[in-house]
């Protein structure tokens, strides 16, 4: 009988992992197993005896396979292993973010986590930078003064993209004090500017093009930009594109001769 506690289940399988693995899902004999796994043959015995009482594997005439329910929490369980792994690699970012932060659990799922290092600082930056330049069209919400990442809006929009960017008063007191230039390259590029007097927890940004579309999620805080999350699952691209929209709700057009610019 298949237990129905997925505690003893899930226990089960993190235990005999080995061992489901290595009795596939086309059928084996136990002393290919032993020779599979780093395990004796009283060991291998034992495993198999619990993952057929799970459910997890069962006996055919090809010898020992996984079940369907084997196959199915197998790849579940590894797909959560990747995904632990993931988040450990930016321990340090998530657990400096409060309890109730507001990221939606489809954009960690099979996320690229690209954290900023001693060595490398401003590499969250340079990669959502290098997106924008692969993809046709852009959607940017910069809650902070990333000069980088505004050029290669600036850059795409002026080769090929469409663009939308959403800019906080900060970052455009920024771009005119500091970064004309590029403030011009972007609406000479058409790009549609957006001012919101707010700041938002996070960056947020869509980039679609002909393979797909990618969301980005850029973790900052008073020492600049910590992580980015990338993800082109459409749930996650789903829920990024509702955040901008919900900031866009809070916008005006930026005027076109900001105050500090040259009539």
């Amino acid at each position: 009988m298949v237990s129905n506690n997925p505690t003893d289940v899930l226990s089960t399988l993190i235990q005999r992992e080995a061992v489901l693995y290595a009795v596939d899902v086309t059928g084996c004999d136990k002393r290919e197993v032993t020779d599979a796994v780093p395990a004796s043959r009283s060991t291998v015995d034992r495993s198999i005896r619990e993952l057929e009482d799970t459910g997890l594997v069962t006996r055919s005439a090809d010898g020992y396979r996984r079940t369907l329910l084997g196959e199915l929490l197998l790849s579940e369980y590894y797909r959560f292993k990747a995904q632990t792994a993931e988040l450990l690699s930016a321990g340090d970012v998530f657990a400096d973010l409060p309890p109730e932060a507001d990221i939606a659990s489809p954009m960690l799922d099979d996320a690229t986590i690209i954290t900023a290092t001693q060595a490398t600082p401003h590499q969250p930056i340079s990669s959502l930078g290098a997106l924008f330049t692969e993809e046709s069209d852009i959607r940017l919400l910069c809650p902070a003064v990333f000069p980088q990442l505004i050029r290669a809006v600036a850059t795409a929009a002026t080769e090929q993209s469409t663009a939308e960017l959403v800019l906080t008063e900060p970052v455009v007191t920024s771009l005119v004090d500091s970064h004309g230039e590029t403030l011009a390259a972007l609406r000479e590029a058409g790009t549609e500017l957006k001012l919101l007097d707010a700041t938002p927890r996070y960056g947020f940004a869509v980039a679609e093009g002909p393979t797909g579309s990618t969301a980005g999620l850029l973790i900052t805080d008073d020492s600049g930009a910590r992580a980015l999350i990338k993800n082109s699952g459409s749930e996650a691209v789903a829920w990024v594109t509702e955040r901008i929209d919900h900031w866009c709700s809070k916008t005006t057009d930026l005027p076109s001769q900001t105050p500090g610019t040259a009539e």
